[in-house]
């Protein structure tokens, strides 16, 4: 005979699963891929893969208005039990503080270290370029803006594109990157990834002999680049140039995502 579950034991249960354990209903929302661009792709694709790394079970939920059902304005979104953690950040201290991140398990203080330093480098040299290319380039920005309004009717559509223009414009800013020539910008993310194949070398993943946080985000950003279509090539053929790169992308498709 079933178990009838009322509201209180419902919250216990919920209470427990926040306390520790994976949670047994866990969604993951993520932007229409209609309409998902560049730096918000690589983020869900980072997550996706650091869940896949970890084996954690979620219902994946694609939304036109991820964006707005996020606490912070985040994504991807997770809803797991009470905890609502949004955007790559949150999402991996959610996973770590349960305890199921390959780092938390097997890495040493030192190797830990040296993978926040890489991620926090993929963070301040990808991320901004993405985000440059999306909204700066005049080419790519009209796409961008396109994309952004496209669910919804005009004039509302023109009046959210360039809203969210002017806020990455202002992201930018804060980060220095507002006044970078595009030149400039390219060449930051050829460093990026120099320093970034340098690290890899002949290795299988970055770190450890088992993915962590940093294969994951590098996983998720490198993949977008390659396999999303872009107006041009500026950051693909930058990608491309680093043969263990391509080749630690299409080994975590084929270990983890087929």
């Amino acid at each position: 005979m079933a178990t009838v579950r009322g509201p209180m034991m419902e919250a216990v249960i919920s209470a427990l699963e926040d306390e520790g354990g994976w949670p047994e209903f866990v969604e993951l929302y993520q932007p229409d891929k209609s309409i998902v661009l560049l730096s918000d792709a690589a983020k869900c694709q980072s997550v996706e893969a650091f869940l896949r790394f970890c084996n954690l079970p979620v219902t994946r939920k694609y939304s036109k208005n991820a964006e707005f059902m996020s606490p912070n304005g985040e994504v991807p979104l997770l809803r797991a039990g009470n905890a609502l953690p949004a955007g790559i950040q949150e999402i991996l201290s959610y996973i770590q503080k349960k305890g199921m991140s390959s780092s938390e398990l097997h890495l040493k203080s030192q190797e830990k270290a040296e993978m926040m330093a890489y991620i926090s480098l993929v963070e301040k040299c990808f991320l901004p370029a993405e985000l440059y290319m999306s909204w700066c380039n005049k080419e790519w920005a009209i796409r961008s803006r396109h994309k952004y309004g496209s669910p919804y009717p005009t004039p509302l559509n023109i009046i959210l594109g360039y809203k969210k223009q002017m806020s990455v414009r202002n992201q930018l800013r804060a980060m220095n990157w507002h006044l970078k020539k595009e030149e400039e910008v390219i060449e930051e993310f050829k460093k990026g990834c120099q320093a970034l194949a340098e690290k890899l070398g002949g290795r299988k993943y970055f770190i450890h002999d088992l993915p962590t946080e940093l294969d994951a985000v590098v996983f998720g950003h490198l993949h977008t680049i390659l396999m999303r279509y872009q107006p041009d090539d500026s950051l693909e053929s930058v990608v491309k140039m680093h043969k263990n790169l391509v080749n630690f992308v299409a080994r975590i498709l084929k270990e983890y995502f087929r």
